[in-house]
């Protein structure tokens, strides 16, 4: 367990992402709005995993994607090491993206495939002007050595990759500009079960050899166990309960944490065929109830309606 430091390295406050829905083939007009995040603040420390769990359509991998403005937020703030960065633009947003990068999720999908792995590799060390030409060569194929692959694969096409292994050219491509915050969006959920472990391995090895932070978003609350400092359950697009790992899986306070808990499957299958599965009694409107987080015990915060 990663101890926080005193100040965040990522901070953020009252988070909104909200997308438009129109109606009308000429003359569009917005008639109301998806409210995909609603109001999210959490704090993220240097050096820690922090982990984002929900079902899908909860909200989280919005939340990722607007904390890096892939998307635009709404309104709020994120900042990084102290500056707000949903104001910034051009070249100021460019420097500060060089230390916030992206794991996506579908590691065949983000890879263009008309480029070869090192000009995959290549652009955003290019596009940041990190490294003269005559070294970048050399850097990218420390890079694949980095992330566990051949050296020789600069000259490769992502088709010819297995998906464990484009997802490590994935990786290799966010440590490119020496980053240190990475939001790492459900990165082993489109492998083989057989390669997650090996994933999340490599990116625990990672965050100690180069001193990364992670946003770890999952639905896989299995992993999130093994892999993550703290975790914060995201439902309806916004958080309802965060703790310390241990915390939140001993002593889960919320409904709808529960429900995702007792979902987990136990190893042992004398326990497992012997419990019952909570579900969920009514589905809770927060645009009505109170969601204003309170803290239930030191470090163990939940929506106030619930306490």
């Amino acid at each position: 367990m990663n101890t926080p430091s005193a100040e965040p390295l990522v901070r953020v406050s009252n988070l909104v992402k909200h997308f438009p829905v129109t109606q009308g083939i000429v003359f569009q007009r917005q008639v109301s709005a998806v409210k995909a995040v609603d109001d999210v603040s959490f704090d993220i420390f240097p050096g820690e995993t922090m982990g984002l769990v929900g079902e899908s359509g909860s909200g989280k991998s919005t939340t990722g994607r607007t904390m890096l403005k892939l998307y635009e937020p709404t309104s709020g703030s994120v900042e990084f090491r102290g500056e707000d960065i949903v104001g910034l633009r051009g070249a100021s947003l460019r420097k500060i993206r060089r230390h916030m990068q992206m794991i996506f999720q579908d590691p065949h999908a983000c890879l263009n495939p008309r480029m070869t792995v090192g000009s995959i590799i290549e652009e955003p060390i290019q596009a940041h002007g990190l490294l003269p030409k005559g070294q970048q060569q050399e850097r990218i194929e420390e890079l694949l050595e980095i992330v566990g692959l051949n050296r020789g694969f600069v000259n490769r096409y992502p088709h010819e990759f297995s998906g464990g292994q484009r997802q490590r050219i994935g990786i290799a491509r966010a440590l490119a500009v020496e980053p240190e915050f990475i939001v790492a969006d459900e990165p082993i959920s489109a492998l083989d079960v057989s390669i997650q472990a090996q994933v999340v391995n490599l990116l625990q090895d990672l965050q100690e050899q180069l001193k990364l932070t992670y946003l770890f978003i999952a639905h896989d609350l299995s992993m999130i166990r093994y892999i993550c400092d703290r975790v914060a359950v995201m439902y309806k697009g916004k958080i309802v309960e965060y703790a310390e790992t241990s915390e939140l899986y001993d002593n889960p306070i919320h409904p709808y944490t529960q429900v995702l808990l007792s979902a987990v499957p136990i190893p042992d299958p004398d326990k497992e065929k012997g419990r019952t599965r909570k579900i969920m009694e009514h589905d809770f409107d927060y645009t009505e109830e109170d969601s204003r987080m309170v803290e239930a015990s030191p470090g163990h915060f939940v929506a106030a309606s619930r306490v």
